[in-house]
């Protein structure tokens, strides 16, 4: 190779261009740089040209050694095999940050989320207990995202949410938590402190082309809106209720089994998951040594249409409040399915749930009228929204929901309608401004209806 470097470089300097190309190449391939299919072409042509240059026919055979020297080099591909995405469809694809969607690095990466939002509530009545106007500004959300590629085929992710609680919560007795503390490195002025929640941690393995095995703290793989985790990447500012009050654990700590298989263009997604199930301390312990199980199946298909079911069974076990007294234990099932349709700018999604409860004899929660019975929770909610190409990519979007609670103390049915706008004026801002209006049947808050106005800001980092 460097005897035809030599020919080519006296021959370009003689004048000819062609052979300078074909110099060019040679001395990238000597360098060690990558050589593109674009430079091999040019090398061709080069050569062609050189045919045509009055030369002898030795000049000519050694013009044909560097480009045949040159050809023999292996071109490196575009890009490097791409490692195998987390299949659980976490919001970091939403937000175009998901960690093992590029090729193969070990490096470890940081990134996250964070909301800010304007609340004002009004109750139409007065209501014991509860304030009937009130206004707040409130950080929301301060999620930071850690990823690392093991190996391309094992991956590790976390993610810590930053929050001023347990300051201004309430304890197990109803006691409003006060963190005030004295701080000794500013000469003991008052500063409150907060705490962190660790909302998901776990590392996870290929298997196979078709099976992934993930171990650790992991959210709960059911529905759409609690994989769409991150403010950036949901549509309302708030989750339906049904949601919010977890028929299915939002959390769980254990093993999750996923994988996906695509055939003609529909893409069936699933799960299988073994886990402490849900109780007063689940990431650390099984407080009564019964696992709980549960899976999911998706289906998706070419026309924008995704399908699911997701179902969940185990034993919710609390902290006992007393030293000798039974902690609260119950049998729990969840089981509901979801849909979501997307055809351009067209979005349509909604989820029902339902959880039952069963109580073992003698283990029954005390209640206002005797004792908790068993029951079922049951909710809904669809969501409609259109996204326009002007306004800061606006999308109009409206959202109906029931819920109807086993315990019937406080409400029988909650029926909610929110209207609101979506703003996306980049890929890392999302603006948000909506109106909820709830109306609750039956109970301690028997025909009152709650009007809620919001806004907020969230943003990715």
């Amino acid at each position: 190779m460097i005897r035809a470097t030599i020919i080519a470089g006296a021959l370009a300097a003689a004048g000819a261009p062609a052979f300078a190309q074909v110099a060019q190449l040679e001395h990238e391939v000597l360098a060690g740089d990558p050589v593109s299919p674009d430079d091999l072409a040019k090398a061709a042509d080069a050569a062609a040209e050189v045919a045509n240059l009055p030369a002898t026919p030795e000049d000519l055979a050694k013009a044909a050694d560097a480009a045949a020297d040159a050809a023999a080099v292996p071109a490196p591909a575009a890009t490097a095999p791409a490692t195998k995405p987390s299949s659980d469809d976490i919001d970091l694809s939403a937000l175009g940050l998901d960690p093992s969607a590029a090729a193969f690095d070990d490096k470890l990466n940081l990134y996250g989320f964070a909301d800010f939002k304007f609340v004002k509530d009004h109750w139409n009545k007065d209501v014991p207990t509860i304030q009937r106007d009130t206004k707040t500004f409130m950080l929301g959300n301060l999620n930071l995202y850690l990823a690392r590629h093991l190996t391309p085929q094992a991956r590790a992710f976390a993610e810590v949410r930053f929050t001023f609680l347990p300051n201004g919560g309430t304890d197990a007795s109803g006691k409003v938590v006060d963190t005030t503390a004295t701080d000794l490195t500013n000469f003991t002025r008052p500063a409150q402190w907060g705490g962190i929640v660790i909302e998901r941690a776990y590392v996870e393995y290929d298997i196979t082309e078709y099976a992934t095995i993930r171990a650790g703290h992991w959210l709960t793989p059911y529905g759409i809106w609690n994989i769409d985790h991150g403010s950036p990447a949901i549509i309302a500012v708030n989750r339906p209720y049904i949601i919010g009050e977890q028929f299915f654990p939002e959390h769980q700590t254990g093993l999750d089994l996923f994988g996906s298989h695509t055939e003609s263009g529909y893409k069936l997604d699933y799960h299988l998951t073994a886990s402490n199930g849900r109780g007063g301390a689940e990431a650390q312990t099984d407080q009564d040594s019964k696992l709980a199980f549960g899976g999911r199946l998706e289906l998706a298909t070419p026309w924008g249409l995704r399908v699911g079911g997701s179902y969940y069974r185990g034993r919710y076990t609390g902290l006992a409040t007393t030293a000798g007294q039974p902690a609260l234990t119950y049998l729990e099932a969840s089981y509901g399915g979801d849909a979501q349709f997307d055809r351009g700018p067209l979005h349509l999604q909604g989820e029902v749930i339902a959880r039952e409860r069963h109580y073992e004899a003698g283990a029954r929660a005390p209640a206002a009228a005797g004792f908790v019975a068993d029951g079922r929770d049951l909710g809904f909610y669809v969501l409609a929204g259109y996204r326009f190409d002007q306004l800061w990519n606006v999308m109009p979007f409206a959202i109906y929901e029931n819920y109807q609670p086993t315990g019937q103390t406080f409400f029988d049915q909650i029926d909610g309608y929110t209207v609101g706008l979506n703003f996306r004026p980049s890929p890392s801002l999302v603006l948000k401004a909506e109106v909820v209006v709830a109306g609750f049947k039956g109970g301690f808050l028997a025909d009152a209806v709650i009007w809620e106005y919001t806004a907020q800001a969230s943003w990715m980092f």
